[in-house]
Formats: structure tokens, sequence, C-alpha cells
């Protein structure tokens, strides 16, 4: 099935931040229950148990995205921002793809919260070097034609818009 004009245009920054802070509340809910089981294991235990549950976050966090990306190809943040996650070819993405996909996206996040830290650590030199790092690597991808970023290119997979279906009447 070939792809509609609206379906090859590329997906632009502010779409993606959307559909990201909308997925990420949903995550946050997910993560906030979980927290509940943990601090109730860490209560009949009596030990801390925060390093198995940030492990069982980062499992919660891309059973969730993986499901839906490999399923319809949107989360519900995805559907709200109208953008369909397709490998290259167009097809469904596979688990292979949505795995690499949330790695790649996963190791820039903690290099973004390491930089972070480095920088409360050591001062403005540091803050400005990790802004101008983020802000040179958003660049890149809003200069590439189809603005894919690191994950996307990493992982043979493509954001493209999604415009809601029209409604049939029965």
């Amino acid at each position: 099935m070939a792809a509609s004009p609206t379906e090859q245009e590329p997906v632009g920054l502010l779409r993606r931040l959307g559909s990201m802070i909308y997925d990420g509340l949903l995550l946050l809910a997910i993560w906030m229950v979980l927290g509940l089981v943990f601090v109730f294991l860490g209560n009949l235990t009596g030990r801390t148990l925060i390093p198995l549950q940030f492990a069982a976050n980062l499992v919660a966090a891309w059973l969730f995205l993986a499901w839906f990306w490999t399923r319809t190809g949107q989360t519900l943040g995805m559907q709200t921002w109208q953008i369909r996650l397709r490998d290259e070819g167009g097809g469904r993405v596979t688990n292979w793809k949505a795995t690499l996909r949330y790695l790649v996206a996963l190791a820039q996040w903690l290099l973004v919260l390491f930089a972070i830290h480095l920088a409360r650590e050591y001062g403005a030199a540091v803050t400005i070097a990790v802004t101008a790092l983020a802000l040179v690597g958003l660049g890149l991808s809003q200069l590439h034609p189809r603005r894919l970023m690191l994950h996307d290119w990493l992982s043979g997979t493509v954001l493209v818009h999604a415009p809601r279906q029209a409604a049939t009447a029965h």
C-alpha cells in the first residue's frame, strides 16, 4: 500500500515533543503504580529495592513503547499528535527495531542526565557545553531531509504523519 503524500512528510520537532510529553505522563502513571508495589515489597522485606525498581521502570517503559510501536505504530501520545512509527520501507516495526530504537533513545537520555549532573558539579562551562551539544544534535536532525534523529537512523525507523481517519456513517 503506497503512503499518502501527508504520510511522507517529515514529523517536526514540536510534534515529537508533544507526543513525548503525553507518553511521558502515561509512563509516569505506570511508574507510580510500580513504585507503590516496590514500597510495599520494601516494607515487607525491610530492604531498599531502589536498584530493582529502577530496572523495573526501564523494562516497563520498554514494554509500553515496544507494544504500541510493533502493534499499531502509535502510542496514545502519537495518536493524539497524529504520528505513526514505521520502518524505512513503510511497514510495521519489528520487535528488534523497536528495542533498538528504545535503547538508543534511552542512552541519549542517560547521557543528558549525566551531563546535567556534571553541569551541577562543575558549573557554567560544562552547562554551556552540554547545552551546545544538545542543540547541535537537535539542529542536525532538523537539517536532515527527513528530520531523522539518531534513534530513527540507527534503528531504521521513521516517524510519519498519520492523519485521523474520517468517521464513516453506518
